[in-house]
């Protein structure tokens, strides 16, 4: 096969943060980086950010909810710090009285600004995944990092080892028991996304696609898994590849990662070849498989007989490199 280039960081993979552990300070409420000068704080609340003119929106000190999680996310090129605070329910609700108390004193004329995506002009809660190629790299940096902390956040909050309660230390970034002083740290899970290509004898590229059981049936993407422990990244291709759609493949190569936030996954993109076409869908996490040419796939999705994933995801992007791979 025609081997694809790196990819260049796209969608969440963008990042102008830069994260220095030497400045999140030590408490949990990140009150020494609230002190300096120019501090802003951004939101997040289950995967959703809050969003006004085209950017994050954000708040100072004063006006920072009460409630929520605080993680130190970083700088900008400038020096401005920031922090994100991951809102519960009851700060989502402060929040929201807030923005409409602040709408209904300051009503503007809807004729004057867009409705709807990132550049409306009141803030507004958007999912991250809708808006993630939308949004600059500073703010997609900062956004990725504080809804995969978040989520972390909520579903950590009692120690491992002993079920005690644990609290934030470290800017955000550990959970500590504070009675045995045992810190935890967040999980990231590596998963494995290839793009599997056989080559017949004329040289003829064929992608193999998967249609997982819990989707429509005309919607199809790349095989993908979830690194086993004690496995490299290449043997997690091969594996997952057999397991899922029955084809043996060799000379896995990498071509990128991109974070998945949705909770706390790290997509790392493969190409890999077929040593056949002969398949067998696993019938449980595959429901089926197919091989399509590039021109037999780009024809499928002009025709909206088969859905393929969009260049927010790794996916996607890794499937526009394969397409775009014969020009």
């Amino acid at each position: 096969m025609r081997p694809l280039p790196l990819l260049e960081p796209a969608s969440l993979a963008r990042s102008d943060v830069r994260r220095n552990h030497l400045s999140r300070g030590t408490d949990g409420d990140l009150s020494e980086v609230w002190a300096r000068t120019g501090t802003r704080g951004v939101l997040a609340h289950r995967g959703y950010v809050l969003i006004a003119s085209g950017r994050l929106f954000t708040v100072d000190a004063a006006d920072a909810p009460a409630t929520g999680t605080q993680v130190y996310l970083g700088t900008d090129a400038e020096g401005t710090d920031y922090i994100g605070i991951d809102l519960d329910d009851a700060g989502r609700s402060e929040v929201d009285s807030r923005l409409a108390a602040d709408r209904d004193r300051d009503a503007e004329d809807l004729l004057d600004g867009p409705a709807t995506g990132i550049h409306v002009s009141d803030p507004t809660w958007l999912d991250l995944r809708h808006v993630a190629t939308e949004l600059g790299d500073l703010d997609i940096g900062l956004a990725c990092a504080l809804v995969a902390v978040g989520n972390w956040h909520r579903t950590h909050t009692h120690s491992p080892r002993n079920g005690s309660p644990t609290v934030p230390m470290h800017g955000g970034w550990v959970r500590q028991d504070p009675h045995t002083g045992s810190e935890h740290f967040p999980r990231t899970d590596p998963a494995v996304i290839m793009a599997v290509v056989h080559t017949d004898d004329s040289g003829t590229e064929r992608l193999l696609l998967g249609n997982n059981a819990q989707w429509p049936a005309d919607r199809y993407s790349l095989l993908a898994g979830f690194v086993e422990p004690g496995e490299t990244l290449e043997a997690a291709v091969i594996r997952e590849v057999w397991e899922e759609a029955g084809v043996d493949c060799v000379r896995p190569a990498y071509v990128g990662s991109q974070p998945w936030p949705f909770p706390s996954s790290l997509m790392l993109g493969f190409t890999a070849e077929a040593t056949s076409m002969d398949t067998r869908a696993d019938g449980d996490e595959i429901t089926r498989v197919r091989w399509f040419t590039r021109e037999e796939l780009a024809a499928e999705v002009a025709a909206k007989t088969v859905w393929v994933p969009g260049e927010v995801s790794i996916a996607g992007q890794i499937l526009s490199a394969w397409l775009a791979g014969d020009s």
